[in-house]
């Protein structure tokens, strides 16, 4: 008999909690960050910083969405590396002791690569000739120890004038 008492009562206040709940769930965001917009046929609902779970309640005339929203994915990406007309690229950088340089030639002169100590000391060198156009270099230093070296990029010309840049590189193991 009280089992069935205790029954009709939570049927009762259940029947109740239903028939007084609004017919429309007007959105609503909570969180450190975001934001809710509307423009009379799309709504939009935005959250940063909180969990990656979702959960949705389904009820005849409501619907409740906790956690994470995001309909869409956006892709993530990285951008090649483009040489520029002049510029050098040393990627990556910091590195394990291989690494890339990329460089563009206006011609194919003698290209001297050499890489210094943190005392001036030369501890790398390498000579290459350029071909015209976008150029890349492979490097591998992986037996010198972790820290910061200085590389040196010089082109020699056919008439042997001489163009260098310097740039650093963090060896991190």
């Amino acid at each position: 008999m009280k089992k069935t008492i205790l029954l009709f009562g939570a049927f009762m206040m259940l029947l109740s909690i239903s028939m007084n709940a609004q017919p429309i769930l007007s959105p609503t965001v909570i969180s450190s960050s975001g934001g809710f917009y509307t423009d009379g046929n799309t709504l939009l609902s935005f959250t940063v910083a909180e969990m990656t779970m979702v959960q949705t309640f389904i009820q005849p005339t409501n619907m409740l969405t906790q956690g994470f929203q995001q309909p869409e994915t956006d892709p993530v990406s990285i951008a090649e590396n483009e040489v520029a007309q002049g510029a050098v690229v040393i990627y990556p950088n910091p590195n394990n002791g291989q690494f890339n340089i990329s460089y563009y030639a206006d011609n194919d002169n003698k290209y001297v690569v050499r890489i210094y100590n943190m005392v001036g000391q030369v501890v790398f060198t390498k000579s290459i000739v350029a071909e015209i156009g976008a150029n890349t270099i492979i490097i591998d230093i992986g037996q010198y120890r972790q820290g910061v070296y200085m590389l040196e990029l010089m082109s020699i010309s056919l008439n042997g004038k001489k163009n260098s840049s310097i740039h650093k590189i963090n060896l991190v193991y």
